[in-house]
């Protein structure tokens, strides 16, 4: 409240390179063209279809090389992943995962609330066919968790299944 939407994103801007999309009722083009210079990466004027939209936030995401996670109602608790540079962020935090890691919390966070046991996530981390111990996951389950503290001392995002594997709520 009190900041005009093109202030916001040149802030942003000052300090992060995350996807923005810009919706607004002003649609001259010098509006479009402020916001563009500005930072967005893209800018939608209103009315617009929520197909529109969606097909907009995937292009966005998939020229950022971010990995959609269920979308939540506040933003500012989303899992962001960031496949480009192996990163996951929470609110203004980042931290840095290893190929591994990054393609397990990848796919745990493509459906929330599935469970995944460890032959799944085996199959996800070493897609090459070599025999791994089931209880490897459990270790990079442990480093991803520690991890994911870090930056969301708050949340807990992986979750153990007792005799089962292990599951992702955002």
């Amino acid at each position: 409240p009190g900041v005009d939407g093109l202030t916001i994103c040149r802030e942003i801007r000052s300090f992060s390179q995350i996807p923005i999309i810009m919706v607004t009722a002003k649609s001259d083009e010098i509006d479009r063209l402020l916001g563009l210079e500005m930072g967005a990466d893209d800018y939608i004027c209103k009315p617009f279809s929520l197909r529109e939209l969606v097909a907009r936030i995937k292009a966005v995401l998939r020229r950022h090389n971010y990995v959609a996670i269920q979308p939540s109602i506040d933003s500012n608790l989303s899992l962001l992943l960031d496949k480009s540079n192996s990163l996951a962020s929470y609110q203004s935090n980042s931290i840095e995962l290893t190929a591994i890691e990054f393609n397990i919390i990848a796919k745990l966070s493509t459906m929330p609330g599935r469970i995944f046991t460890r032959d799944d996530l085996i199959d996800i981390a070493y897609g090459d066919g070599r025999v791994v111990n089931d209880r490897t996951i459990d270790s990079h389950m442990m480093k991803i968790r520690k991890k994911l503290i870090q930056i969301a001392p708050d949340r807990k995002f992986v979750h153990s299944i007792y005799s089962m594997g292990y599951k992702f709520e955002p």
